[in-house]
């Protein structure tokens, strides 16, 4: 495999010219001070996101949280020659809107609303650019803003009412996969598989849909970025769900494997941590499928 290599030296200078042009505007110090008003105001949201992409609970839900807004600024260099050169004309009035959000924003922490505040926080980052920066600032920035949300936990009521279909699914996919692979899998109920050595009890956290989270948003980076015509744009958004079942059944037939090959508790350990390499397998067939539609970047 080859060696990495750093990025190229115009990419280099691309960064560059952003922080350049970040430090020099006449929104920066504004922008700072209202960026610590945002993070005094939901500090309490921030902090239980390292439990949410790093806690032992989250079963993969949102393992790629901690690289949204990262994709994010992607998305923001990518676009950056085209917006580097909108006149930055701070719109006082929306400190109006700006700051009834705040207060909802301390509102919904006293009650430990995640969803609410989640929301919260995505419009007072807009609502915040709006205000240093100017309207054509904030409209140009929309995308990475509404990008955020993939990474809040925006998601997690709909998964759990919508969760059981794709559990049922997910179970029969990793059978498939299993069976193809020429181990003995026995689906005693819809749920259920029994190796020869080891059991797969598919629970509601490993049921697929939480992974249509993960997959939405690098498939939402791809249409971003990729520049490809509608009808393109149409066949990645709708190979979410069919590839959300594959990656998802894969990871559970690996568990399958390590616990049978291995022993259950080498297959617990692996259920730990599989999230993350069903996440990078996923990824790579994205970008796959992104160069087949024509992307050239």
């Amino acid at each position: 495999m080859a060696a990495p290599t750093s990025a190229p030296p115009n990419q280099k200078r691309d960064y560059a010219d952003i922080a350049k042009a970040i430090v020099s505007s006449e929104a920066f110090w504004p922008g700072v001070v209202i960026l610590v008003g945002l993070v005094t105001s939901f500090w309490w949201l921030i902090v239980s996101l390292n439990k949410l992409y790093f806690g032992s609970s989250q079963d993969g839900y949102y393992s790629h949280g901690p690289l949204i807004p990262i994709i994010s600024g992607i998305i923001i260099s990518r676009n950056w020659k085209r917006i580097k050169d909108i006149p930055v004309k701070p719109f006082w009035p929306a400190l109006v809107l700006l700051l009834p959000v705040l207060y909802l924003a301390r509102a919904s922490q006293i009650v430990d609303i995640q969803f609410l505040t989640s929301i919260l926080l995505v419009a007072a980052v807009g609502l915040s650019i709006w205000f240093v920066a100017g309207g054509r600032w904030f409209v140009a920035l929309l995308a990475p803003t509404l990008y955020l949300l993939f990474g809040l936990p925006i998601f997690t009521s709909i998964v759990e009412i919508y969760t059981n279909p794709l559990q049922v699914l997910s179970t029969s996919v990793s059978v498939s996969i299993l069976r193809a692979l020429g181990f003995q899998a026995l689906q005693t109920d819809a749920t259920t598989v029994y190796l020869d050595h080891f059991t797969l009890s598919v629970e509601v956290p490993c049921s697929g849909l939480k992974l249509v989270i993960a997959v939405s948003a690098f498939m939402t980076f791809f249409v971003l970025v990729g520049r490809l015509n509608w009808w393109k744009n149409l066949i990645m958004l709708s190979s979410v769900i069919p590839l959300c079942l594959f990656i998802n059944g894969l990871r559970i037939a690996l568990i399958g494997i390590v616990g049978d090959t291995y022993g259950a508790d080498a297959g617990h350990q692996f259920h730990d941590y599989s999230g993350y390499i069903t996440l990078v397998v996923c990824f790579i067939i994205l970008f796959k499928l992104a160069r087949l539609l024509g992307w050239k970047d």
